[in-house]
C-alpha cells in the first residue's frame, strides 16, 4: 500500500511514482548503487522499481494499467540506449522480467538484443550500469539473456577476485556477480 501511495495522481507527474525525501536529499541510486544523474532516469526507473514490486506482491490492477499505459509511450519501451534511457532499458528489462506487458518476453528479447549491440568487449556494455544490467539479466531464463550472462562472465570472474569491500551496495554487487556466475 506503501508503494502504491507514492504514485502520482493528478498533474505533470501524474502515474509516475513520486521520490522519497531521503532520495531527494541523497540522490537516487539504482539498487545496486550505481547513482542516477538524471531526474529523467530516476523518474523512469522509479516509476518501473515501483509497478514491478506491486505485481510481485500482486496489487492494484488499476495502477499497472496506468502504468504500462504511459510506459508503452517512452522511448525506452523501444529500447532506446541513448543518455541515461540506457538505464531506463535496464530497468525495464526487470520489469518486463516478471511479466509487467502482456507481450513481455518478446518485448524482453528485443532489449536483451538492443544491449548486445552495445557490448564494449570487455564484459560490459556501454551506456548500460553494469551490476544493475547483470541484475535484470539475472531474472530471466530467456537464452538470449544467459548469452549476455556469459558474455560478462570473466569480468564478474575477475571483480569476485577482488578484496571485497564493505558496504550495502558492494554486497549487493558481490550477490548479482555471484548470481550470475552460479547462472552460466
Amino acid at each position: 500500500r506503501w508503494i502504491a501511495s507514492r504514485q502520482v495522481e493528478i498533474g505533470q507527474q501524474a502515474v509516475l511514482f513520486a521520490p522519497t525525501e531521503d532520495d531527494y536529499q541523497e540522490g537516487v541510486r539504482l539498487f545496486t548503487g550505481e547513482r542516477l544523474r538524471t531526474k529523467l532516469a530516476a523518474r523512469n526507473i522509479l516509476t518501473v522499481e515501483a509497478a514491478r514490486a506491486l505485481i510481485l506482491f500482486d496489487m492494484s490492477e488499476d495502477i499497472l494499467e496506468r502504468t504500462n499505459r504511459w510506459l508503452l509511450g517512452q522511448c525506452f519501451a523501444g529500447a532506446c540506449t541513448v543518455g541515461e534511457c540506457a538505464h531506463s532499458t535496464a530497468g525495464l528489462m526487470r520489469y518486463l522480467a516478471v511479466g509487467g506487458l502482456a507481450d513481455s518476453e518478446k518485448r524482453l528479447n528485443a532489449h536483451i538484443a538492443a544491449l548486445s549491440q552495445h557490448r564494449d568487449g570487455r564484459g560490459r556494455w556501454r551506456r548500460f550500469p553494469f551490476y544493475y544490467t547483470l541484475l535484470a539479466l539475472s531474472e530471466t531464463d530467456l537464452p538470449a539473456a544467459v548469452e549476455e550472462m556469459r558474455y560478462a562472465a570473466l569480468t564478474c570472474e575477475r571483480l569476485l577476485r577482488r578484496s571485497p569491500k564493505d558496504g550495502l551496495f558492494a554486497s549487493r554487487q558481490r550477490g548479482v556477480v555471484e548470481r550470475v556466475l552460479a547462472r552460466c
